[in-house]
């Protein structure tokens, strides 16, 4: 048997793993016109094939799964060129169906042939090599053998080439003695393996581009093709550049392609990969073969360096890279052992390829013969950028190959297209930092910083006490305000509110003065909020359910003038040194109730004056307090009631905490539009009445996530808006399928800049395009950007911070540091002009709409693997039986673990069931490792989700865990087996515990001897004993066939390796195999014959005997019934001394196996020969089995 090479194991991996594909095969067309002779170049095809061994090989693995490869005689393996008559219309679609043509590498030949008749003259000849025997290099060989064996053939003869100096069955074993062994410190592979090891720690396991899908769990491999050019002038601009800076120009491609790809969202350490041919040897350079290996360059990009400073570390990667280019890519993959997923490519998904030389033609007399490579219209990688010369030389033509599951043609050809871009950048200013590398396509600048923010509305000159006096003035008996059997009308609350008002303004308090607001949620809290308001100041909210520390924290730094409070809960004010105002004490009922004049105020009260000042968590473990102007809050309110449709008698819920700004929504958007505000205690509450009827629900997601299916059959409402977290795609859909005629909106905005953006689903309409909703377009007077590094505006489809920018809010209270880092100077508005930096992840999508995918402080990395926990959720949210879900890391077992909870969404949720099905939706790396199933989520008071209080989950994984199940206990000692361990737990993952792709084909060839049937995919996804054993689909016993008519008694046919085993030599008797085996101390001669004779009987073909078919035609085999073999007369007795390591008895051991060979006689019935070497008694004898 002859071993793979080390890059045929990788695709013979594949081929395994994937099946039979077209993804790595290697088509090419050749253009013939003129007198074609095609006996001629059916002969010439097959002379290249018996020239060239790779072309003539099958790949198989032997009994223990290992792998081989073995040459088909020439004579077995000539192919056959079979002709198609083909309309020239049709000519494309018969090429691509003979180069998708689908090899099975066991069965047959990597090579394949078929010749296209278009016409008398014309034809295209399609030659199909699979990569495992072929790769760019071996072209020039097969193009040059191919015209001489023409020629040969045309002219009546054989061709005369002279005999190949080596094959590559050679190249193989080469390899292996030229690299040394791993284990030897001192060998060319173990250096080249540490020079790796070293360059490519720590690297990223996947690179974020824009993808226009997900991807998905198992990609399928279908691809498709951009083409693209370089001008004359920028590529002269890549030479120069490359001569100045002593590099070649494809390192000057790398450099700009990596800058490219960080700019698309790859970040700072960008690996990409490469072919290096292989062919160091002169010898291989006529051979067809397999020799191409791949390297990774890891380009750094940290820092902001100028191009120059990035083509100069590429530079330096590359050549390290060559010189430790022997190492097998495969084995650097098994040694580094990333985090395995069938989901993408191992240590880069990106290819760059080079063609150093133009595309090879053929010489066949009588005929213009033109080479051209087909499309297999599959994708080995995400991404693959492949460069050549053009015939003139003087340009560079390109060629990208992408994965269709994740790209659109639109979306690949922008990535050529900016390519381009960044390379005639850079090579007309080297000195320009890569932040400053404009990778945005024509027209693109506007689209997404002023078509996008085309914003501007009229903004109203007033202030929040004003929207709610010109209710008051235009319909004083309007209702107001609804908190359980209390009504006021406008004019009633406006009253009340101005008496508060005069108190407060008595004492002392006016514009820029702060008044803490610490009351229970009833009728009297929008009296209290209105009367601080109009007194001038701005309020501070205490909410009373907040812990004690917090309050403390939050009355302490925010330093109020006094704290209104109520006699009920004035207990839990902090004690700080601040006065108290109770509502109690002051009358609301008598005394002045016009609004108050702008000299009753210490000083007039403007738009730009503070309205409220709201605490936020903050990232040092304090709450921050958020400072929002008057025009700011009311340029929210007056674009909020637009967009959600508030009006006169509109009813709005107010169930949110005023520590929280979407209370002010609440509230605001109701009194501003002159519609009634209900005020109660939580949006809970609904849960507990017969029935609601109203305008506007807001909400947050996981909040209504666990109402929904309670109030849905006793709740009118036209529209709900949901705010404060992501909002998933399956809880919009249920909100759909319960109140179809609702509109549902998606709010966004943080503390620092109230509402930003919406985005609407309109009535009757369903989400199906992904896994969330947008956050919609900025409102009027708002702006939102894109930005990545030197504050840059990002492509479509890029992940960047998102800014927001136009009404924002005035900064953190006494935080002028803070301030200054998160509301920085806005470089695309008017002179003066801020935005806010959020913190959040966001992408703008092919439709104008702004995606949130996260915060860049709760992106995690496991294993290596960046990770959105919203991306998660939305995938466990989408089961049918999940309500809710989150996902957080936690430690165990001294590593990071994913772990999901859940509520469900009714009945007994099946924990086990729903990582299944998240499996079939994510990646590996992405599904958590444990589920916890609960109630429900644990809230904040605000009603988000409070992680923190997520209980921790138990691991099952980490001490040894011993099978139980027959399946278990199999597949526990095959992952032994394989891996060379003493036990292995069904908790421990295959690869982490020494497991590669090539034995885990051996642990699919081991488990199905024992009786275990499962694939190489199964052991790549169910890493574990316990999972396969789950996804096995026959555990415990092997397959059984039906039993034939006559049980296993009569004749049957021969087997068609027996049959050939026959045809070799007439004398095939002692054609045989033998093993030598210890026998129990003690053991009798009537016990060893009575265990042979079962043996016998058990097996049929030990019983046969190889008899003539019918008429002498052919082999066959005729088995007797059990027992008719007298097994004494098999059995030889040898007495011996029992010393088996001496010289003697090998001797005899020797002639006593060449007489029982001798004793062979298959046409008389003795298909065995056994021969007892007997001890003595006390001494272990041995069994000979021939």
């Amino acid at each position: 048997m002859i071993q793979l090479s080390f890059a045929q194991r990788r695709l013979w991996f594949l081929h395994r793993f994937e099946g039979p594909s077209a993804t790595y095969n290697l088509p090419v067309v050749v253009r013939l016109s003129g007198a074609l002779d095609v006996d001629a170049l059916t002969a010439a095809v097959r002379d290249v094939v018996e020239r060239h061994e790779s072309l003539r090989t099958v790949f198989d693995e032997d009994e223990g799964g290992v792998p081989f490869q073995r040459v088909v005689p020439a004579d077995e393996a000539a192919p056959d060129l079979p002709v198609r008559e083909v309309a020239p219309e049709d000519e494309e679609a018969a090429v691509t169906e003979a180069a998708r043509h689908a090899f099975d590498l066991s069965r047959e030949i990597p090579f394949r042939a078929t010749l296209l008749r278009l016409g008398t003259r014309e034809h295209a000849l399609v030659l199909v090599m699979h990569h495992i025997a072929f790769d760019g290099e071996s072209m020039a060989p097969l193009a040059r053998d191919l015209s001489a064996a023409y020629t040969a053939r045309l002219d009546g003869g054989a061709p005369g080439w002279e005999e190949l100096p080596v094959q590559y069955a050679d190249y193989t074993l080469w390899q292996r003695e030229a690299l040394g062994e791993e284990s030897d410190p001192e060998s060319e592979l173990s250096a080249q393996l540490a020079y790796w090891q070293g360059e490519l720690a720590g690297a990223p396991q996947q690179i974020q581009l824009p993808a226009d899908r997900p991807r998905p769990p198992v990609p399928g491999h279908e691809g498709g093709v951009v083409s693209f050019s370089v001008d004359p002038g920028t590529w002269a601009g890549v030479q120069d550049l490359a001569r100045s800076c002593g590099a070649s120009a494809p390192i000057v491609l790398q450099a700009a392609l990596s800058v490219l790809l960080g700019r698309l969202g790859g970040g700072e350490d960008v690996s990409i990969g490469a072919p290096v041919a292989g062919r160091g040897d002169e010898a291989l350079g006529d051979l067809v073969g397999f020799f191409v290996n791949t390297w990774v360059l890891r380009a750094d990009l940290s820092g902001n360096p100028a191009f120059s400073e990035v083509l100069e570390r590429v530079r330096g990667k590359a050549l390290a890279a060559y010189d430790n280019q022997d190492a097998p890519f495969e084995r650097l993959v098994e040694l580094l052992n990333p985090e395995r997923s069938s989901a993408y490519h191992p240590l880069f998904q990106v290819m760059f390829a080079w063609q150093d030389t133009a595309l090879v033609g053929l010489d066949l007399p009588g005929l213009t013969a033109v080479m051209e490579p087909v499309s297999t219209h599959t994708a080995k990688f995400d991404l693959e950028f492949a460069f050549g010369l053009d015939p003139s030389g003087e340009s560079l033509t390109g060629t990208l190959e992408y994965a269709t599951e994740l790209f659109d043609h639109d979306t690949a050809a922008g990535f050529a297209d900016r390519f381009v871009r960044v390379l005639r950048t850079v090579v007309t200013d080297p000195s320009v930092p890569v932040g400053a590398v404009d990778v945005l396509l024509p027209g693109e600048y506007g689209r997404l910083v002023t078509e996008a923010n085309d914003t501007r509305a009229p903004w109203p000159a007033a202030s929040l006490v004003e929207l709610v006096e010109r209710r008051v003035v235009s319909a004083p008996d309007a209702r107001a305000v609804v908190c359980g059997d209390v009504e006021w009308s406008y004019g009633e609350l406006n009253a009340r509110a101005n008496r508060l008002a005069r108190v407060l303004v008595g004492r002392g308090v006016g514009p820029e003065s702060l008044v803490g607001l610490a009351l229970p949620r009833s009728a009297d809290l929008v009296v209290g909020l209105l009367g601080i308001l109009k007194s001038g100041a701005g309020y501070v909210p205490i909410d009373p359910r907040y812990p004690s520390r917090r309050l403390d924290y939050i009355v302490a730094e925010a330093a109020p003038a006094l704290v209104l409070t109520d006699a009920a809960t004035a207990g839990v004010v902090p004690d700080v040194g601040v006065p108290s105002l109770l509502l109690e004490d002051v009358d609301l009922g008598g005394g002045e109730s016009a609004d108050l004049s702008e000299g009753e105020r210490s000083a007039p009260l403007r738009p730009e004056n503070v309205a409220y000042v709201m605490y936020t968590s903050g990232s040092t473990g304090n709450p921050k307090g958020v400072a929002i102007t008057h025009a700011g809050a009311v340029n929210g309110v007056a674009r909020l009631i637009e967009r959600v449709g508030v009006g006169e008698g509109s009813r709005v819920l107010a169930g949110t905490s005023v520590n929280f700004d979407v209370s002010v929504f609440e509230i605001f958007t109701a009194l501003g539009a002159g519609g009634v505000v209900e005020i109660v205690r939580d949006v809970l509450e609904l849960a507990e009445r017969d029935s609601w009827t109203g305008s506007v629900i807001s909400c947050v997601p996981s909040v209504f996530a666990e109402l929904l299916d309670e109030i849905a059959d006793r709740t009118t409402v036209d529209a709900v808006i949901f705010a404060g977290e992501v909002l998933p795609a399956s809880l919009m859909n249920r909100v759909r399928a319960a109140m179809p005629a609702v509109r549902i909106l998606n709010g966004y905005g943080q503390s620092e800049s109230f509402y930003a953006t919406t985005f609407e689903l309109a009535a009757s309409e369903r989400w199906d395009r992904g896994s969330s909703a947008p956050i919609g377009l900025p409102l009027g007077n708002m702006r939102t950007y894109v930005l990545g590094p030197g504050l840059t505006p990002v492509p479509v489809g890029v992940v960047g911070e998102l800014y927001v920018a136009g009404a924002v809010g005035r900064g953190y209270h006494e935080r002028p540091g803070l301030t200054a880092e998160r509301f920085v100077a806005d470089p695309f508005g008017e002179p003066g002009s801020r935005m806010y930096r959020t913190g959040d992840l966001a992408r703008w999508t092919a439709d104008g709409q702004l995606e949130c995918v996260g915060r860049d402080d709760t992106q995690v990395k496991v294993r290596g693997f960046r990770i959105e926990p919203a991306e998660v959720e939305a995938a466990l949210t989408a089961h049918p039986g999940v309500a809710q879900a989150a996902a957080l890391v936690r430690e165990a077992d001294g590593g990071k673990q994913l772990v999901g909870y859940l509520v469900p969404a009714g009945g007994r949720l099946d924990a086990t069931e729903v990582r299944r099905f998240a499996a079939d939706r994510l990646p590996e790396f992405m599904v958590p490792a444990a589920l916890v199933v609960l109630d429900r989520l644990p809230l904040d008071p605000n009603g988000k989700l409070d992680r923190r209080a997520l209980p921790e989950p138990e691991f099952s994984g980490g001490a040894y865990r011993a099978p139980s199940s027959p399946g278990e206990v199999a597949l526990a000692a095959v992952f032994a087996e394989v891996l060379g361990l003493e036990r292995v737990g069904v908790d421990d993952d295959f690869f982490a515990v020494g497991g590669d792709s090539i034995r885990s084909i051996q642990v699919v060839t081991r488990a199905r001897a024992r009786g275990v049937e499962v694939s190489p995919r199964d052991v790549f996804e169910c890493r574990t004993v316990a999972e396969l054993a789950v996804r096995a689909r026959t555990v415990g016993e092997a397959v059984v066939l039906e039993e034939l008519p006559g049980g296993g008694v009569g004749r049957m046919p021969l087997l068609p390796v027996g049959a050939w085993l026959t045809e070799l030599t007439p004398q095939h008797d002692r054609f045989s195999m033998s093993l030598v085996c210890d026998l129990p101390v003690g053991i009798s001669e009537v016990e060893l014959l009575g265990t042979l004779g079962a043996v016998v009987d058990r097996h049929d073909v030990l019983r046969s005997s190889l008899v003539r078919g019918e008429g002498g035609s052919g082999w066959e085999l005729e088995v007797g019934v059990p027992g008719c073999v007298e097994v004494a007369g098999l059995v030889r007795r040898v007495v011996c001394d029992g010393r088996w390591e001496s010289g003697a008895w090998r001797d005899v051991a020797a002639r006593e196996l060449d007489g029982a060979l001798g004793g062979l006689d298959p046409a008389g019935g003795v298909m065995a020969r056994f021969v007892w070497f007997d001890a003595g008694e006390g001494v272990s004898g041995r069994l000979l089995i021939v």
